[in-house]
């Protein structure tokens, strides 16, 4: 039987880097656009298990249409992951990053469009819509609000499970966990206990924080590991990749 052939674009970033990861074990072909496959810092994605028979770099941006055009031909299946994330303030973010993304996501709908691809599935964040995104990591105080929470792993299956369930419409949110500020930073404490944490938390009215539902994915049959299982993992995943000292 014939593999499946998918587009993931922005592959090497985290959230589609996991996703590639997935597709490869279920035995996808997989076309992940990159900047530029020669670079090491896509090495990881080389480094996946089936990759060198079934992962194909493409050298893409999304502002180019023929290079989009390229990397979604043959495929049936496209999982939009890539956007633009700058790693520092950027002097005109319309310009410098709403724009390209609205550009970008314009051409591989046309693109998918042009090659008949059967199935798109797009990934947004919750912080597209976020009203004060300025966390920079030098207050000593933060607000015991609630916090949405899902894991990397967990992500990808969604994704995956939204793009082979054919009733699956519409916009999904894959929210696993939500937890109050305190209570994260408690359940941090006892898992992690060496670690310097936060030792003000600002009560805020009944109310604070969004609680998002994803009850909509889960009668899909999505499922989610423990908040535990997720935050040893992510820290020891930080420890090992020296972020955390």
């Amino acid at each position: 039987m014939e593999k499946k052939r998918v587009c993931v674009t922005g592959a090497g970033g985290f959230a589609a880097s996991c996703l590639v990861n997935l597709l490869l074990s279920k035995g996808f072909i997989v076309h992940g656009t990159v900047r530029d496959p020669s670079d090491e810092k896509y090495a990881h994605l080389k480094r996946l298990e089936n990759a060198s028979e079934n992962l194909i770099l493409f050298k893409a941006d999304l502002l180019d249409f023929v290079s989009v055009v390229s990397a979604v031909a043959g495929c049936e299946g496209v999982f939009h992951v890539a956007s633009p994330v700058p790693s520092s303030k950027v002097p005109n973010p319309e310009v410098e990053v709403l724009e390209p993304a609205v550009t970008g996501t314009k051409n591989v709908l046309k693109a998918s469009l042009e090659a008949k691809v059967k199935r798109v599935v797009m990934v947004s964040s919750a912080s597209a819509i976020d009203m004060k995104p300025d966390w920079n990591g030098t207050r000593e105080t933060v607000e015991n609000t609630t916090r949405n929470v899902v894991d990397v792993r967990d992500l990808a299956e969604a994704l995956l499970l939204v793009y082979e369930k054919k009733e699956a419409s519409g916009r999904h949110i894959a929210s696993s966990h939500a937890i109050n500020t305190r209570d994260l930073i408690g359940l941090l404490k006892c898992l992690f206990p060496n670690y310097n944490y936060p030792k003000n938390i600002v009560e805020v009215e009944v109310g604070g924080g969004k609680v998002y539902s994803s009850k909509k994915l889960q009668l899909l049959g999505w499922k989610f590991r423990p908040l535990e299982e997720t935050l040893k993992d992510a820290v020891n995943h930080y420890q090992s990749a020296h972020l955390l000292e």
